[in-house]
C-alpha cells in the first residue's frame, strides 16, 4: 500500500489491489528490507521511541517519535507522538481497554497474538496525528487502524515496528471541535482490536485470507458487546439500504449493511457459554467468508445457513422492533435492539426506510447486487381508495416477502405473478441471498437475470474522498476504516514467501 520517499502518488485503481502494487514497489526498492538498505528514522529525544506510521495522503510511511505516557496497564502501553500530553478525553483510555474492551473482544472473538513478535503481552496504543488529509471538522478522517505489517520482521517489511499495536488519531481538529468523543475512541479501539484478533486467528494460525466483509462485520459487532447498538451505523444503513454485504468496496454504505448483518447474527445465534458468541465459532472454522459462517452455524448446531438467514434478516429489517408482536413464534423476523421504523436513536433521527420517497410506489425495482436487499412501500393508486394490490414479477433468483401494514399480516415466499392485497399500505421486501447479482421484479414489470460489474477496491485516499461526499451530505464528519488496504499489502508479502516474525 505504501512506498518510501515522497515521489508522486500512484493513481492506478484496478480490481488487482492498488495496495499490492505499491507494496511490491516498496519491497523491491528496499531490496527486501534490512541491512544497509533499511530506512532510518531521525534521532528521537531522550525517553522517546521511534515508530513508523502510514501517510494516507502520499501512500508512504514516515517516522515519528513518541513517549510512553501511560504505564502499569494490565494489557496495554500508551505512547503519544512527540511527548504530547494525553488529551483529557482519553484519560481513561487504558483503564477502558484493559477492563472492558480487552476481555469483551477476547471472550467473543478469540486471542490476539500474545506475547507476539515482541515477546511482550502488552499491546501498544500509539496516539498520533494521522496523516489523512483532514481539512476541517466536517471532513472524513481515519480514526485508527491496525497494521499487520508490524507482525513481520524487517527482512519482510522495512517499516515494521515489530510489536502488536494500534494507531489512534488525536488530530487537534477532531479533539478541539468535539467531532470525536471518548466514547468514539473506545468504539474505534474495540473495532480495531477485533481486526488484530482476526488476523491472529485466521491469517497467522490458519494461513487463511478471510473475506474483508466478514472481518469488517465482526469488527462492527465488537463495540456492541460493550456499548450497545450503534445509532450511527443504523443511520448509515438507512441512507443506502440496498448496498451489497459481500461485495466490499470500502464505502460508508458497506459498513451500514455489515453492521446490520452482525447485529442480526449476534441477536439470533449468540449462546451462553460454552457455546459463546457466533463470531468466535466462525473464527474457529478452518474456512473463510460464507463457508465459515455456514460451518459455524452447523457446529452450534443450527439448520439455518447464510442464505436463509439473509432472507430472514431482510424481513427483520423491515419489521424492526415496532412490529415484533406481529409475528408470534418467529423471532427470526424481528430485531430486539434495532428499530428501523421512524424513531430517535441517540442523537440521530432515524427516518425509517419506508418513509423515504425514493422507496415508495416503485414499479421497476433496482438491480440487486450480491447479498443485498431492496424495499418499497405501496399505497392505493387512487386517493379515495383504502386497499390495493401488488404483483411481484421476476425470473431471477431473488426472494420476496410482503407486509400488509393495515392488517399486520406478513406473507413470505411470494410467488411471481400472484397479486397480494393490502389495506392502507403494503411493504415489499426483496432480497438476493446469493453471491451474484440478480434483477428483481416490481409490481408491473418482469426482469431477467443480470449481472453487475465487478467491485473496484478503493485505496485509502479514495475511501476518504468517498466518505467526504457523505460527510458533506449529512453535515457530520465520517471516519474511515482502511483495514482492507493493509490486508492487501500483507497478502502480497505472504505471496512473496515472507512470514510473520514469531
Amino acid at each position: 500500500m505504501f512506498r518510501s520517499g515522497h515521489s508522486k502518488q500512484l493513481t492506478i485503481v484496478r480490481v488487482l489491489s492498488l495496495c499490492a502494487i505499491i507494496a511490491a514497489l516498496a519491497l523491491s526498492s528496499c531490496g527486501g528490507g534490512g541491512g544497509s538498505n533499511q530506512p532510518a528514522c531521525p534521532p528521537c529525544a531522550s525517553q522517546e521511541t521511534s515508530f513508523w506510521a502510514a501517510d494516507f495522503t502520499t501512500n508512504s510511511y514516515y517516522c515519528i517519535c513518541a513517549a510512553e505516557v501511560s504505564t502499569g496497564g494490565a494489557h496495554s502501553r500508551i505512547f503519544a507522538e512527540h511527548s504530547r500530553a494525553l488529551p483529557l478525553l482519553l484519560s481513561g483510555l487504558q483503564t477502558e481497554f484493559d477492563t472492558n474492551i480487552y476481555p469483551a473482544d477476547t471472550n467473543n472473538f478469540g486471542s490476539e497474538p500474545n506475547p507476539g513478535i515482541d515477546n511482550d503481552p502488552l499491546i501498544t496504543i500509539l496516539l498520533l496525528n494521522i496523516k489523512d488529509g483532514l481539512s476541517g471538522a466536517g471532513s472524513s478522517y481515519v480514526a485508527g487502524y491496525f497494521d499487520p505489517g508490524n507482525e513481520y520482521p524487517l527482512s519482510a517489511n522495512p517499516y515494521s515496528n515489530r510489536r502488536e499495536m494500534f494507531y489512534l488519531n488525536i488530530n487537534p481538529v477532531l479533539i478541539n471541535s468535539g467531532s470525536i468523543t471518548a466514547a468514539d475512541f473506545y468504539t474505534i479501539l474495540a473495532h480495531e482490536f477485533q481486526h488484530m484478533i482476526h488476523w491472529e486467528q485466521k491469517t497467522h494460525l490458519k494461513g487463511l485470507d478471510d473475506d474483508t466483509w466478514l472481518d469488517e462485520a465482526m469488527s462492527e459487532a465488537a463495540p456492541t458487546y460493550i456499548y450497545g447498538p450503534s445509532c450511527g451505523r443504523l443511520d448509515d444503513y438507512e441512507q443506502d439500504p440496498s448496498n451489497s454485504l459481500t461485495d466490499w468496496k470500502g464505502t460508508v454504505a458497506d459498513y451500514g449493511i455489515a453492521y446490520m448483518w452482525s447485529q442480526y447474527f449476534k441477536e439470533q445465534f449468540d449462546q451462553p457459554q460454552p457455546g459463546g458468541s457466533i463470531f468466535k465459532q466462525i473464527m474457529q472454522q478452518n474456512s473463510t467468508g460464507v463457508t465459515s459462517v455456514d460451518n459455524a452455524l452447523a457446529s452450534i448446531p443450527s439448520s439455518r445457513r447464510f442464505d436463509t438467514t439473509f432472507y430472514d434478516m431482510s424481513i427483520a429489517i423491515a419489521s424492526g422492533v415496532t412490529t415484533s408482536t406481529w409475528w408470534p413464534g418467529h423471532p427470526e423476523w424481528t430485531f430486539t435492539s434495532i428499530e428501523t421504523w421512524p424513531s430517535t436513536c441517540g442523537s440521530y433521527t432515524i427516518p425509517g426506510i419506508f418513509n423515504n420517497p425514493k422507496f415508495q410506489n416503485i414499479t421497476t425495482l433496482p438491480l440487486l447486487g450480491p447479498s443485498s436487499i431492496t424495499f418499497s412501500s405501496y399505497t392505493p393508486t387512487t386517493i379515495s381508495a383504502t386497499t390495493g394490490t401488488v404483483t411481484w414479477n421476476t425470473t431471477s433468483g431473488s426472494l420476496a416477502a410482503f407486509i400488509d401494514y393495515g392488517n399486520n399480516k406478513l406473507t413470505t415466499g411470494l410467488v411471481s405473478g400472484v397479486s397480494y392485497s393490502y389495506t392502507t399500505a403494503g411493504l415489499l421486501v426483496v432480497s438476493n441471498p446469493s453471491y451474484t447479482a440478480v434483477a428483481s421484479g416490481g409490481s408491473v414489470v418482469r426482469s431477467s437475470v443480470s449481472t453487475l460489474a465487478p467491485a473496484i477496491s478503493l485505496s485509502p485516499k479514495l475511501m476518504l474522498e468517498s466518505a467526504n461526499a457523505s460527510s458533506q451530505a449529512l453535515g457530520r464528519p465520517r471516519s474511515v476504516c482502511v483495514q482492507s488496504a493493509f490486508k492487501d499489502r500483507e497478502k502480497e508479502m505472504r505471496r512473496k514467501g515472507f512470514k510473520p516474525g514469531f
